[in-house]
């Protein structure tokens, strides 16, 4: 009963920070486990500043060793977060490219999780173990529906470190509960990439090449 007042975060100031030569070095790596973190559940999801522009925290403060952690103990600057400060213009101009990428992605995601009832209100069903038994993926990838009325949301994620083909099939039992016909005809569309288009077909199942560390939250219709 306390799901909905739960908190969900990947980085915070005892941690290293995800995009550290200490951890997992990418920031974009932490694009599948950013996507399960905010759309598992009904419960809140925080971001700790800098994460969304791929901070490493690089550098020996005064009270620490080089460690891939964001000191809260000196006088220290947090650089790729100043990035976005800019000055005190708050706009981000002095951000790369890939780094202004990194935080429209996290602007989608959290625009997305606070506004769609099927993430802030919905049920949950996993169709991941069904699809491991049924081997169309390994257990490198994870995927669940989150379903609120007729808003029907497809969420896979990928944390494969190579291409690979995979299937997604959405079992019988979990299509009956959120109101969808076996021997239906559906497409669904990616809410993230907003192109990304798949057609199910006969016994909802729809196949793709996954990109490494990628994610997708499918809209059914």
């Amino acid at each position: 009963g306390i799901n909905r007042h739960m908190l969900h975060f990947l980085e915070n100031h005892d941690e290293q920070r995800i995009a550290s030569k200490y951890f997992a070095g990418n920031a974009w790596h932490a694009v599948p486990a950013m996507v399960v973190s905010a759309t598992i559940d009904q419960g809140a999801v925080m971001i700790y500043f800098g994460q969304e522009v791929g901070e490493p925290a690089l550098g020996t403060e005064g009270y620490s060793v080089e460690d891939g952690r964001t000191t809260i103990f000196d006088y220290w600057g947090v650089p790729e977060h100043q990035k976005w400060v800019n000055g005190g213009k708050y706009n981000g101009d002095s951000l790369s490219v890939d780094q202004k990428q990194l935080r429209q992605f996290y602007t989608d995601l959290l625009k997305l999780a606070g506004s769609n009832p099927a993430i802030t209100e919905g049920e949950y069903y996993d169709i991941t173990d069904s699809n491991i038994k049924a081997k169309n993926f390994g257990k490198d990838v994870l995927a669940y529906i989150r379903s609120k009325g007729d808003e029907r949301l497809l969420i896979l994620t990928t944390f494969n470190k190579i291409e690979a083909p995979i299937k997604v099939q959405i079992p019988s039992d979990v299509a009956t509960k959120i109101g969808l016909n076996v021997n239906g005809n559906y497409s669904g569309v990616d809410l993230l990439s907003k192109s990304n288009e798949f057609k199910l077909s006969n016994q909802l199942v729809f196949e793709l090449n996954a990109k490494p560390y990628s994610a997708y939250i499918i809209k059914l219709k």
